[in-house]
Parts: structure tokens; C-alpha cells; sequence
């Protein structure tokens, strides 16, 4: 490996390590609460090493969101293309227990609520036009499994409007559910949730 390269994967690594470590900081501390010099400090590094990487704390901040943010939808994409023979039912529920799964990892689900409903002043422009636009993704996920349930004959007749809305509220919930409860008792509202949930769409 030549010089040049071993330099490049450094720099990823430490790029990466910067995401990591914000990541846990700003959802442990928050925005104001977290300075570049705390996240240099956790990884072993100086100050201004990170302005390699980033012009700033909102760049570095933004990085993450948009990571975690597509990250969703990759997970979302995975769970309907590996369950794509199964009934919708079973589709559905795979869906919305692999969206649970990511709302109870560590730092991500508390990052991703906590800065959806609350972004930084100084880059919720930014924050809301990558929400937007990583929810326009998951609608057409949400249309296609919509569409083809209704063919099937797996759900009864309902507007696509109140399917994507009833899925986003439940999501919603599940989302401030996880701040309440432990595992346990978390896997019990889910299960509750789903069964009324499944029996508002069912035929």
C-alpha cells in the first residue's frame, strides 16, 4: 500500500471516528452541549485535526443526521426487499419491528427524535430539507407496499393517505414508547400496538 493510500485510509478512519463519537455526544449532550474540542478529546485527537474533515461543528453535525437518516431508509429498503414473496401482513409487521429495532440502538434513536422535533437553530433548514426528502423515499416505499397489498386483496379499501399517516403515528409512538420502557415491557406496546394496528387494515 503506498503512502498516499495509507494516508487516505486514515483520514476515513478518522472521519468516521468523528461521526461515531458525535453521534454518542450529541445525543448524550446535545447540540450546545457538545464542543469540537469534546469530540476531538474522545477520539485522541487535537482541535483542529477535525477541520481536515470539517469545516465545523454544523458540518459535522449535518454528516451525521444525513447518515442516520439514511440509514432508515436503507433499513427499510432491506426489510421489503428480503420479505418481497411474503404476505403483506408479514411484510408490514417485519417493517415496523426492524424501524423498532433501530429506535432502540444506542445514540441513534435518541439523535434522530431528539433533532427531528428539536434541530439546531442554525441548521434546521438543513435538517428539515433532508427530512423531507428521505420521507418522499420512504412514501414511495410505503405506496408500493400500499398498492400491492390492496391488489392482493390483503387490505380493504382505504385511502393511501390514511395508511402512510396511521404508519407514521404509529412509528411516531413507538419512538416516545422507547424513552419510557425496557425492553420488556417496550416488546408488549409493540405487540399491542401492532394487532390494533393490523386490524384497522386487514380484509
Amino acid at each position: 500500500m503506498s503512502g498516499f493510500t495509507q494516508a487516505q485510509g486514515r483520514s476515513v478512519h478518522t472521519r468516521d471516528k468523528l461521526k461515531h463519537t458525535g453521534l454518542a455526544l450529541f445525543a448524550q449532550h446535545g447540540y450546545e452541549g457538545t464542543s469540537l474540542a469534546q469530540i476531538a478529546a474522545e477520539i485522541g485527537i487535537k482541535k483542529p485535526s477535525i477541520y481536515n474533515h470539517f469545516p465545523n461543528k454544523a458540518a459535522l453535525f449535518l454528516a451525521i443526521f444525513e447518515e442516520v437518516e439514511s440509514g432508515i431508509v436503507r433499513l427499510i429498503d432491506d426489510s421489503l426487499t428480503r420479505s418481497h414473496d411474503l404476505p403483506t401482513r408479514e411484510r408490514l409487521e417485519r417493517l415496523i419491528r426492524a424501524c423498532a429495532t433501530f429506535i432502540r440502538r444506542e445514540h441513534q434513536g435518541v439523535f434522530y427524535k431528539r433533532y427531528l422535533l428539536f434541530p439546531p437553530t442554525d441548521v434546521a433548514t438543513q435538517v428539515a430539507a433532508i427530512s423531507n426528502d428521505n420521507e418522499r423515499r420512504i412514501n414511495a416505499h410505503l405506496h408500493t407496499l400500499f398498492e400491492e397489498g390492496r391488489h392482493a386483496g390483503e387490505l380493504r379499501a382505504l385511502p393511501e393517505a390514511q395508511f402512510t399517516a396511521a404508519f407514521y403515528c404509529l412509528m411516531d409512538g413507538l419512538f416516545a414508547e422507547n424513552f419510557y420502557y425496557d425492553a420488556a415491557t417496550f416488546e408488549q406496546r409493540l405487540e399491542g400496538a401492532w394487532a390494533v394496528f393490523w386490524a384497522g387494515l386487514e380484509t
